[in-house]
């Protein structure tokens, strides 16, 4: 039981397997405040560095390393810090071993000089994200920018199709623009938003992620099903998507109704740290006795986990397995390691003003810097499911005028006569019955709903981050308007020809 609920996560593990410069600095920013934290307990260095090296993060390699070459090579912390920093290629990396180094060397206490340390990369961590967010917010106009300029090239190639030769070669370039461009600028949003973990991958999860995990195992299998179901009794794309869209909806919505709580979770986890470690410094006392002081009704959105937690506390059971439990009904990977932060500095001894407050820095910075990638991420998102609206109703109008206005010619002239009444019309061609031109528009504007229904969905999730079943949520929208568009606009331009007629 004790290793089911140990703060250790999938993501973590997966993030020592692979290098990425946006996570290594996440993971330094939570190892420094981690240090810092645990520091205030007058740990003797060695043990500061078995700590250091235990965590499930990128950064932790190279305390691995200083305590590898400081036991095999028989050297001191400081030296093997310095011989370590200086192979290090990361430059913010390699100048904090080598300050480390310095300050073991001159007898430093290691306490504040961690403290000054987390602080000032904070600050620079802070920085960075906050440079990204300003590059995500010029790449997401530009985004919605590309995808109207495909929508207003589509409108004046109608008119060219209509008024001048039409090729099967310009049909395809048209068609292959618009969906390369879609795909283009989806995947430099992707590249552009800032890398982090929101929701932990522990063995137990919050009552969210819980029902997520259980629909999805009905879910997915249900619409492979169905969609085959359709598909084998004709129905339309249209219908297909439709159908589709919805059953996936529910999976989507919780996702999102579990991303929210852990957003307002992720707020008040620093105010809690903040409090405890307050409390119990004045009081004298333990963690316990400190959170029965507490308002629980000023703790909002944690109010019932955290009451759950000292119910639990005061049963007996061990505060380790408690706190582990109550990490993982959150379901953030934030208040994971926030956490990790405040129990093991309380657990060493460490002085629980100090340690409280700097967990609660850790988890307010980053809540914070999500807060100002949701403002971003809300706006984007409406606007892309508008634009989304706009250009797929657009393509399916245009092939619908094209198809209705070819069945029009058809009836309206006999057989085979459109080539001698109109041989002047070096486009007409393309209202011929079997068209080879139809055939291939039709296929193409098909093709490109699909890829703007994944690539706007995709877009979408990369901008907003968090769970994976999001991006289900945001499929399921973009699937549920491609649906309604293919089954509605086509009977709206039939009503129109109707009426004209």
């Amino acid at each position: 039981m004790i290793e089911k609920l140990k703060f250790w996560s999938k993501n973590d593990r997966k993030s020592k397997d692979s290098f990425d410069s946006q996570l290594l600095d996440m993971d330094f920013f939570c190892q420094l405040t981690y240090m810092s934290a645990i520091a205030t307990s007058g740990i003797a260095r060695s043990g500061l560095f078995d700590y250091a090296l235990k965590l499930p993060y990128i950064s932790a390699r190279y305390f691995k390393k200083i305590n590898f070459v400081a036991k095999m090579f028989n050297h001191d912390y400081s030296q093997a810090c310095r011989i370590v920093g200086q192979k290090t290629k990361e430059p913010e990396v390699k100048g904090l071993l080598l300050r480390l180094s310095g300050a073991l060397d001159s007898g430093e206490d290691v306490a504040n000089f961690m403290e000054r340390e987390s602080h000032i990369f904070s600050e620079s961590y802070g920085n960075s994200y906050q440079r990204r967010l300003e590059l995500l917010r010029k790449w997401s106009d530009a985004y919605v920018a590309l995808i109207l300029t495909t929508a207003l090239v589509t409108v004046m190639s109608v008119v060219s199709m209509m008024i001048g030769n039409v090729t099967i070669i310009f049909i395809v370039s048209l068609s292959s623009l618009t969906i390369l461009v879609t795909i283009f600028g989806a995947w430099f949003l992707y590249r552009t938003a800032p890398r982090e973990f929101k929701t932990h991958s522990l063995d137990y999860r919050s009552k969210e992620q819980d029902i997520a995990k259980s629909i999805v195992k009905l879910t997915l299998p249900t619409v492979v099903v169905v969609v085959v179901v359709l598909f084998v009794m004709k129905l339309s794309l249209g219908a297909v998507m439709l159908t589709a869209g919805i059953f996936l909806f529910p999976l989507g919505l919780v996702s999102v109704i579990d991303d929210w709580k852990i957003d307002k979770r992720d707020i008040e986890v620093a105010g809690l740290f903040r409090s405890l470690g307050g409390v119990s410094q004045a009081i004298g006392a333990t963690v316990t006795e400190a959170m029965g002081r507490l308002d629980f009704r000023s703790l909002g959105p944690l109010k019932d986990l955290v009451n759950t937690l000292y119910t639990r506390l005061l049963a007996g059971i061990s505060p380790k397995l408690c706190w582990d439990r109550f990490v993982c009904e959150t379901g953030s990977e934030q208040v994971n390691r926030g956490v990790r932060i405040f129990w093991d500095g309380i657990a060493l001894g460490g002085e629980p003003q100090r340690v409280g407050n700097e967990a609660s820095s850790f988890a307010m910075k980053i809540a914070l810097l999500r807060a100002q990638r949701g403002q971003i991420a809300s706006g984007f998102t409406w606007l892309t499911i508008v634009m989304h609206a706009v250009l797929t109703g657009l393509s399916v109008f245009i092939l619908s005028v094209f198809t209705t206005f070819s069945e029009l010619v058809k009836t309206l002239l006999p057989e085979n006569s459109y080539t001698d009444l109109m041989s002047n019309m070096p486009a007409f061609g393309i209202f011929a019955d079997n068209s080879t031109h139809l055939k291939l528009l039709h296929f193409m504007v098909i093709l490109v709903i699909i890829v703007l229904t994944l690539a706007n969905a995709f877009a979408i999730h990369s901008v907003s981050g968090g769970h994976i079943y999001k991006l289900v949520f945001y499929c399921a929208l973009t699937a549920i308007i491609s649906g309604a568009m293919l089954l509605i606009v086509p009977g709206i331009v039939s009503m129109m020809f109707g009426i004209v007629s």
